[in-house]
């Protein structure tokens, strides 16, 4: 086929599927390949199906530099028996492997008591890692897994092939927040962060409302020291218009600016606020929940408006 006849061809594709309509259809299990109400066809009405439920994504820590330190059948030996744990674990707490992609698992559960399951296969997921680094000498295997709950739309994608080709080049694609959080919530669960943040000693104005003494101080300029981020330091940076001196545009006078370094560490599970209070409704008695083993967690994820809750959890098995 030339390259022209190709593209040709590529068109014709992008435009089937963006001027042909979708219908979801609302379904209370988990999907797979073979499920009716999934199409793909050229020209033809394509179906996809809709759940809301939790969905869970867990990646192995730096996974790169394991690569470069460890020998490469080790290497292989871990991440398999991983993902081969991972499944299992999966299966044992009620959930649906749905995507495997590299170092990363995406595990998703049917709707019915899905903030316990998940949040079980989590701690079960948690404990594999902490048994592998048992097996393994001089090697520090870490995951991070994340948790979040909404509407999920899943679509079919894929080509027809001939022979052991064939399932190779056919999906599921799983589009929503739930999936995007999920994953977004992996990337930072158990893994250190360095911030550089600025302490700012100035007159800021201090702003009251009722504006009487009676409710706090009156709104006025007070000497304060106020922690910025990279971000917000370099917003506010101004320069005179007398010359090249540095000002500060939330203030009148600057005393001292003093630059930190902080690191802050995420907990190996991480759950989304809705995740967590539906897992505390679900089971109120449960030790994590009473002995208050869920962390709200401090610093915030980029593009994630909502309270994530962290643990280190793992089973007592005696």
């Amino acid at each position: 086929m030339a390259r022209k006849d190709f593209f040709d061809n590529i068109n014709s594709v992008i435009n089937d599927w963006k001027n042909t309509s979708f219908t979801f259809f609302p379904k209370t299990y988990v999907p797979g390949l073979d499920d009716k109400d999934l199409t793909y066809g050229n020209g033809e009405e394509k179906k996809g199906v809709e759940i809301n439920t939790c969905v869970l994504f867990v990646d192995i820590r730096n996974s790169v530099q394991l690569t470069k330190d460890k020998q490469v059948r080790t290497m292989g030996k871990v991440y398999s028996v991983f993902t081969h744990c991972v499944l299992l674990a999966a299966q044992y707490d009620g959930g649906y492997v749905r995507n495997i992609i590299g170092d990363r698992v995406m595990v998703v559960f049917p709707p019915e008591d899905c903030f316990k399951k998940a949040v079980f296969c989590a701690i079960t997921i948690n404990h594999i890692a902490s048994l592998i680094n048992k097996k393994f000498d001089n090697f520090e295997f870490k995951c991070g897994i994340g948790i979040d709950y909404g509407k999920l739309s899943v679509m079919k994608v894929g080509i027809q092939k001939k022979g052991a080709e064939n399932d190779d080049n056919k999906g599921l694609v799983w589009v929503g927040y739930p999936a995007n959080f999920a994953s977004r919530l992996t990337d930072c669960a158990n893994k250190e962060f360095t911030d550089v943040v600025y302490k700012v000693d100035g007159q800021f104005y201090e702003y009251n409302y009722f504006n009487n003494p009676y409710f706090g101080r009156q709104s006025g300029w007070y000497r304060k020291t106020k922690e910025f981020t990279a971000e917000e330091f370099a917003s506010n940076i101004a320069y005179s218009a007398f010359g090249q001196c540095l000002s500060f545009k939330l203030c009148t006078q600057i005393y001292s600016i003093d630059r930190e370094e902080k690191k802050y560490t995420y907990n190996n599970i991480l759950l989304s606020d809705k995740v967590y209070q539906e897992y505390t409704k679900a089971l109120p008695d449960a030790k994590d929940i009473k002995n208050g083993w869920w962390k709200k967690q401090t610093r915030k994820i980029r593009d994630i408006d909502f309270d994530v809750w962290g643990a280190d959890l793992t089973w007592s098995l005696d």
